[in-house]
């Protein structure tokens, strides 16, 4: 069973400390920036060492999952709040997103010079695999800084979705020009979809669920047109901070998976599941035959091991409505997470992880 992860990992101590210390002026951006390419060869090794082909810079220059990429792209601009509330009461010293014209793609957005001292560190070794924030989550976005009406703040509202499209696509086709042969959309809108309390409140300001359905789809697959047919397309579906979405397979009018699932245009689907609970593995009866099957079984989050019988039994199962050749396995979520510490987390034990992953492989 080929093992996969879902792309982040923990920084070490050196790159922490450095953080730190650029944080309080002790050093230069030069210094931290040479102490982050550090780390991401450490990464790289240390990912090559266990044998995974597909291999990421751990998103360890990242200070937000999604944020960092869209500000990168034109249009958007990052303001910086530091003091009193944003909105609501939460900790002063946030990045909020700002529309400031069209959305489009920008040929200087710094996720290429990472892309190119990755792809200069595997050296041919692996495949260089590039993480990217669903284009479905800054369609969310755009609909939440806009209250659900993006005329408001949007200079052309009718070309929103194709605009979004547009700047993914341009973005991966550079990718690709540079190497990149795996192309990975982190998602966690369609997740979302699966939540009841998240989508009561969406029909309660006045939300045509079905028709953000077919947005969320359209914006996703108009991304990915066109992209060459060696560029192995895929995408994480998360429930959020659940981790896991509330799977449901029957094929309700607005139950999303099984129209996401049988309809979006990749080539493989990186979906995290919780062990000894055998319901929710039929919403895989949706995926097609032929596309391939990550399936997340163990918690990236907690330092104690996972149950081998448990996750045994989970693959049988789900290899029900999956060819066996076409399936993988791999951690629920990344391992990369604020809180770690306060979880019990060290820098060690996402190795251990990959390890017993690969033990029941």
């Amino acid at each position: 069973m080929t093992v996969e992860t879902v792309g982040s990992f923990l920084p070490d101590e050196q790159l922490l400390a450095g953080r730190e210390d650029f944080k309080h002026g002790h050093i230069s951006k030069d210094r931290l920036t040479e102490i982050e390419d550090a780390s991401v060869r450490d990464i790289v090794e240390r990912q090559l060492s266990c044998g995974l082909k597909y291999i990421t810079s751990g998103e360890l220059r990242l200070k937000h999952w999604a944020k960092d990429f869209w500000f990168g792209l034109d249009g958007i601009s990052c303001e910086r709040i530091d003091t009193g509330y944003v909105y609501q009461p939460v900790e002063a010293g946030t990045d909020l997103m700002r529309i400031g014209g069209r959305i489009a793609f920008n040929p200087e957005h710094p996720f290429f010079a990472d892309f190119k001292f990755l792809h200069e560190t595997v050296g041919g070794r692996a495949v260089c695999r590039q993480t990217l924030p669903s284009p479905a989550n800054l369609l969310l976005e755009v609909y939440a800084l806009s209250g659900g009406q993006p005329e408001k703040i949007y200079p052309a509202p009718d070309s929103l979705i194709s605009d979004i499209a547009e700047a993914y696509r341009a973005t991966a086709m550079k990718l690709y020009e540079m190497g990149c042969l795996s192309l990975q959309y982190d998602d966690t809108a369609l997740g979302l979809m699966c939540d009841d309390i998240y989508t009561k409140r969406l029909l309660q300001g006045g939300v045509d669920l079905i028709r953000l359905h077919g947005q969320i789809i359209e914006v996703i697959n108009a991304s990915l047109a066109g992209l060459p047919a060696d560029m192995e397309k895929s995408i994480y579906i998360s429930g959020g901070d659940k981790i896991v979405p509330e799977w449901e397979y029957i094929n309700y009018p607005d139950n999303i998976m099984p129209r996401a699932l049988s309809t979006l245009d990749v080539d493989k689907f990186f979906l995290p599941f919780e062990n000894g609970e055998e319901y929710p593995l039929e919403v895989l009866r949706h995926i097609p035959q032929g596309k391939k099957l990550v399936l997340g079984l163990i918690d990236a989050h907690s330092p104690f091991g996972d149950s081998h019988v448990a996750i045994e039994a989970t693959l049988a199962k789900a290899e029900r409505f999956v060819d066996a050749a076409n399936l993988a396995i791999s951690p629920r979520t990344g391992f990369k997470l604020s809180s770690y510490s306060t979880r019990g987390l060290i820098y060690e034990d996402q190795w251990r992880k990959i390890a017993e992953l690969q033990s029941i492989g």
